[in-house]
């Protein structure tokens, strides 16, 4: 009898699991939620928030599992926010995803706060803001990307994110790593006061092949190296070599003159990304000079 009462309720339990009432929803807004915070609020894992067209006033937490995403993209779609956060994520799995949004941070500490993690941030625009994107103990896939008028476009705390195919133009710091590990692929980073700060403890994957170089161009220190040596389990106070291996600086023949602390950038990767180069190339010789 009591085997027969627990197979009814494992029946049951699946068809409640099953069923049309159970499934992933879709809210959109302004349509049935005018105001962002409040689809926000609603949605639960595996649901999908739609957001048309329109600026909105924005300080929310999402859920994991929620997708939020703009049904035209970040040219004709806008969260802002003058205080704080504009978007906070906490303890966020892969199924949560924000894409498709210009964030506008003027005035607010970040555009994207997350602590803990593994969110999807893809094909946004951030700008104005302290921080575009605020990690704290969080590993996301930050790809697609733009930055521009961040005092820090990335800042991560004891973070592993992806950082891929990003663009990082007149920024402060472009990214900002402290005790971090980061891989940094396929990024353009110009005309950024430093294009990555390294502090703490940290082991970041700068390019490294053909297929991961970055662009660094033209800012005013392309990598800051200030990182601290792990010796097995021991943190150490000696300083750290970065390597940045295979990226483009911007020219074929690049120098250390604006780079700080011990890098090895050798060897580098030409323009086109099809060939490395160890050395500078030998000046042409005129025609009918010899």
């Amino acid at each position: 009898m009591r085997r027969g009462v627990l197979v009814l309720l494992g029946l049951s339990m699946a068809l409640a699991i099953l069923s049309p009432a159970s499934k992933a929803k879709t809210y959109r807004v302004p349509q049935d939620y005018e105001k962002m915070n409040d689809a926000l609020w609603k949605a639960g894992y595996g649901d999908t928030v739609l957001v048309s067209p329109g600026s909105y006033a924005t300080r929310a937490k999402m859920g994991s599992g929620v997708s939020l995403i703009s049904t035209h993209g970040p040219d004709s779609t806008v969260l802002w926010g003058r205080r704080w956060y504009i978007l906070m994520l906490i303890d966020c799995d892969l199924a949560t995803t924000i894409s498709g949004f210009t964030f506008d941070g003027r005035g607010a500490n970040a555009c994207i706060a997350c602590t803990t993690g593994t969110p999807v941030i893809i094909n946004n625009v951030l700008r104005d803001s302290w921080d575009g994107i605020n990690l704290y103990k969080s590993n996301p896939l930050i790809q697609g990307n733009s930055f521009t008028g961040c005092n820090r476009a990335i800042h991560m705390d004891y973070s592993n994110p992806e950082c891929v195919e990003n663009d990082f133009r007149k920024n402060g710091d472009a990214l900002s790593l402290i005790s971090s590990a980061p891989v940094i692929a396929r990024n353009t980073f110009e005309h950024n006061g430093k294009a990555i700060l390294i502090q703490g403890h940290s082991y970041p994957t700068i390019g490294g092949s053909l297929e991961a170089a970055n662009d660094i161009l033209h800012n005013g220190t392309q990598i800051y190296n200030n990182g601290l040596r792990v010796e097995g389990t021991i943190y150490t106070a000696d300083r750290e070599v970065a390597i940045a291996t295979h990226n483009y600086w911007g020219t074929d023949c690049p120098t250390e003159k604006r780079i700080r602390g011990e890098v090895v950038f050798k060897p580098w990767v030409n323009a086109a990304h099809d060939s490395l180069l160890e050395r500078c190339p030998e000046p042409a010789v005129p025609e009918g000079s010899e």
